[in-house]
C-alpha cells in the first residue's frame, strides 16, 4: 500500500513577512514540512502549486472590488449553477516571486529519492481552485489523481496552506475518491485559527471521513 505526501501551496505569497495572502505564522511549518518530506515512508511526494494568470476570477481587483468581498462565481458550464465565495488579494501569478515554492522545499525536493512532483493548479482564468484535485466545479481536473494511482497510493497525507481552504479543500478531494486521508495538523496554519472557525472545521473534515491528526 502506497504512501503519498502531499504539500500544498507552500509559495510566497503564502509565507509571512511579504506574502500577498500571508497565512498567519505560516513560515513556522517550512522547515517542518523540507523534513517531513525526507521521511521514508513515502512513495510519491507531490508538491501543489497555485499557478494563476494575472486576469484570474478569483482576484477582486478583476470585479473592481476590494480584496476579501464576498462573491458569487458562476459556473463555466451550467447556466444557472453558482457558488459562493471570497475574492482575493492578487496571488500567485504566473511566473512571479510569489509564486515560486519556498526555497527550502525546492532545495529538498531535489534531493528526495522517491518519486517526486510539482502539480499546478489555478491555471485556468474562468474558475477558482482550492482543490489540488479539480476547480471547484469539480469540471476541471489536474493531474494529481492519476499520479497517486501510478503510484499505488492508498494513504494520503496532506500539509502545507493554508488549513481552512486548499488542504482542506485537498483532503476532502482525496477522501471522496476513496484514499484513507490524514492532514497532519502541526505542519499545517489556518487563516481563520479561533476556536469557532476550527470547531467547525473539525466537523467538516469529520463528516468527510478525513482525519486530522
Amino acid at each position: 500500500m502506497g504512501k503519498a505526501l502531499i504539500v500544498v501551496d507552500v509559495q510566497h505569497d503564502f509565507l509571512p513577512p511579504k506574502g500577498a495572502l500571508a497565512v498567519p505564522a505560516g513560515d513556522e511549518v517550512v522547515a517542518r514540512i523540507a523534513e517531513l518530506m525526507r521521511d521514508d515512508r513515502w512513495s510519491v511526494v507531490v508538491a501543489t502549486q497555485d499557478w494563476h494568470p494575472s486576469d484570474h476570477v478569483s482576484f477582486a481587483r478583476n470585479h473592481a472590488l476590494p480584496d476579501y468581498s464576498s462573491f458569487d462565481y458562476k459556473s463555466p458550464a451550467r447556466v444557472g449553477e453558482t457558488q459562493h465565495a471570497t475574492l482575493w488579494p492578487v496571488h500567485c501569478v504566473q511566473g512571479s516571486w510569489g509564486a515560486k515554492l519556498a526555497p527550502e522545499l525546492v532545495q529538498t525536493f531535489e534531493t528526495l529519492e522517491c518519486d517526486h512532483h510539482v502539480v499546478k493548479k489555478g491555471f485556468l482564468a474562468d474558475r477558482e481552485y482550492y482543490s489540488a484535485f479539480s476547480d471547484i466545479w469539480n469540471d476541471h481536473h489536474t493531474q494529481l489523481h492519476a499520479l497517486l494511482q501510478k503510484h499505488g497510493v492508498n494513504d494520503v497525507f496532506v500539509v502545507g496552506l493554508a488549513l481552512d481552504f486548499c488542504v482542506k479543500s485537498t483532503a476532502v478531494s482525496a477522501a471522496n475518491l476513496g484514499y484513507r486521508t490524514t492532514i497532519l495538523k502541526d505542519y499545517t496554519r489556518a487563516i481563520a485559527s479561533d476556536e469557532r472557525s476550527m470547531c467547525n472545521l473539525r466537523q467538516e473534515l469529520v463528516q468527510n471521513d478525513v482525519s486530522l491528526k
